[in-house]
């Protein structure tokens, strides 16, 4: 067995390296102040949790759950299941009560960690799940359930009697190891197995793709139980000595980033524009629109050096980030090429990454030398992608993808497997083509397609960028409406941008109906940029938020359901 595929190195190995420095740090009871864990700590938890779980011979090669808010508990329960006490399976906090009772049934789990603020929803589900699982809560409390700490206390009492049983079990790399529960936007959350071998494998590719983010301080504020976060934010980091940041949350995030500075983060989209946007508000009432114009085009012939000279000559922006924020790493949908743009004209480093869970997580993506905006960059090192082309015209194809970073398979479901895995390739339902340069452009999901009645594919998202433009816009989903002769109205559902309506409009907003002619007025603009068969014929507008992911993607199934 090569230890180089285990996650176990890392903690026996790479951890003791670091030893004293700081490994991650975490707020005090939801305060200003943060605590620092170093290397040798959480070392030294990782392994006794292991030890008191591998002790319990109840749950030795069994399904262990993990639900709860970005903590250090989390990681540690993580960690040390994966280090050979059974299958980690992290499931979404913010999931309601009946799907988590479906999962722990699907997954016929044996013991579930949970956090404080999870204790209430346990409690309550307690009644309906199977008879033989064992409960952890997180932090000790007058609560019957056992501790987290209590278990390390007595993992760490075994160690310190000489048994190092937990530590010296030998892992199968290629073993099922985590079971990774998808969000879906299309259909029912399917079960990802992953091993040891899957992970580490593109880890090894992050470490050779991002030589430069490598070793530095993260700020994390996704979900963890996404492989997205789990596996480029806390492993990448971790594995290379570098530092972890958790953030209270959305609510206290600009708070964050001067509290830990962080050099790097992990994105998704939807922030990166807001991110954008906020700027771009501050920007405009200091009237120095035209100074940033200015300033990107004097320092464009600058080569290595433009960044920094940027990065002083909006020192006030990058204040706002603590300071040090340089490394954006933007996954789980399409970046903006415009976004991307005015962001490294303010001295920040985008790069965008293409991956799904299937794939441990990440396939693709752009680096500082080959930014390529617009494109998700070329395959990382030992990992194959190929494009399955269908549409000739369009020249785009299902984005098929081979390497050692390639799921074992869906839990459970031999019929979905064979779908996906056919001679080695993984068929991710993502639909590609590559640009005059090699790189990868990401044009949509083959699920979201809408084929019209002469036989010409749409790819939503492609028109949901240019609606998503419209200063009166949200958020847009394009979809195909099939009216009562069988004919497909291209139709597109958006949500409004009430910030921007309030501050524009002051007192006198528009009604509904004025509105609806303004937002429809930019779309036939929008229509005229586009081939006849992909006009828009019909708009909704929906009031609040469209149903989403927990990485911010629309649910489009989910929200078809709804009428506006």
């Amino acid at each position: 067995m090569e230890n180089s595929n285990l996650i176990k190195k890392l903690v026996v190995d790479n951890f003791r390296i670091y030893d004293q420095k700081i490994a991650m740090l975490e707020s005090i009871d939801g305060t200003n102040e943060f605590k620092k864990i170093t290397y040798s700590s959480l070392r030294s938890d990782i392994l006794a949790l292991g030890t008191a779980m591998y002790k319990n011979e109840k749950i030795r090669n069994e399904k262990i759950a993990v639900i709860g808010e970005n903590s250090v508990k989390w990681l540690i329960t993580y960690m040390a299941v994966m280090c050979g006490v059974g299958i980690i399976v992290p499931l979404d906090k913010q999931l309601p009560a009946n799907e988590i009772i479906n999962l722990v049934k699907r997954a016929n789990l044996k013991m579930i960690v949970f956090s404080n603020k999870k204790k209430e929803l346990i409690n309550e589900i307690k009644d309906s799940l199977p008879k033989d699982i064992q409960y952890v809560q997180m932090d000790k409390d007058d609560s019957k359930d056992i501790s987290l700490d209590d278990m390390i206390a007595e993992g760490k009492d075994i160690i310190n009697r000489g048994n190092y049983e937990f530590i010296q079990k030998k892992i199968n790399p290629e073993s099922f190891s985590a079971l990774i529960f998808t969000s879906g936007t299309s259909s029912k959350s399917k079960g990802v197995m992953l091993s040891n071998k899957n992970i580490m494998s593109d880890l090894n590719s992050i470490y050779m793709i991002y030589k430069d983010v490598m070793g530095r301080r993260f700020l994390s504020f996704l979900p963890m139980h996404h492989t997205y976060e789990f596996t480029i934010t806390y492993l990448a980091m971790l594995g290379s000595g570098g530092s972890i940041g958790i953030s209270r949350g959305l609510r206290h995030l600009m708070e964050d980033f001067k509290i830990i500075k962080p050099e790097g983060m992990c994105c998704v989209p939807l922030l990166l524009e807001n991110i954008k946007k906020k700027i771009q508000k501050t920007v405009k009432k200091e009237g120095k629109e035209g100074t940033i114009k200015n300033v990107v085009l004097a320092t464009s012939l600058l080569g290595p050096a433009k960044l920094e000279t940027r990065r002083k000559i909006f020192s006030k922006i990058h204040e706002n980030f603590g300071g040090n924020l340089r490394y954006i790493l933007c996954g789980a949908a399409a970046m903006e090429k415009e976004t991307a743009q005015y962001l490294e004209g303010l001295g920040f480093i985008l790069l965008q990454g293409y991956g799904l869970t299937e794939a441990s997580p990440l396939v693709s993506g752009t680096t500082a030398k080959n930014k390529a905006y617009g494109t998700v960059g070329k395959a990382i090192p030992n990992v194959e992608v190929r494009i399955d082309i269908t549409d000739k015209e369009e020249n785009t194809g299902e984005i098929i993808v081979k390497g050692d970073n390639v799921m074992l398979g869906y839990y459970e479901d031999e019929e979905e497997t064979k779908k996906v895995l056919k001679k080695g390739w993984l068929y991710t339902g993502d639909l590609g083509k590559y640009d005059e340069k090699g790189n990868l452009v990401i044009t949509g999901r083959s699920k979201n397609v809408i084929v019209t009645s002469n036989g010409k594919n749409i790819y939503p998202e492609e028109i949901e960028a240019f609606i998503d433009k419209i200063p009166l816009v949200s958020e847009s989903m394009v979809y195909g409406y099939e009216d009562e002769k069988k004919n497909i109205i291209v139709t597109a559902r958006v949500t409004l941008n009430e910030e921007y309506i309030s501050e524009k409009y002051k007192d006198s907003r528009p009604s509904d109906d004025e509105i609806y002619d303004m937002i429809w007025e930019h779309i036939k603009e929008i229509n005229h940029k586009l081939v006849t068969y992909k006009s828009v014929k019909k708009l909704e507008i929906k009031k609040g938020e469209f149903v989403k992911t927990t990485t911010l993607k629309i649910k489009r199934n989910e929200e078809l359901k709804n009428k506006i």
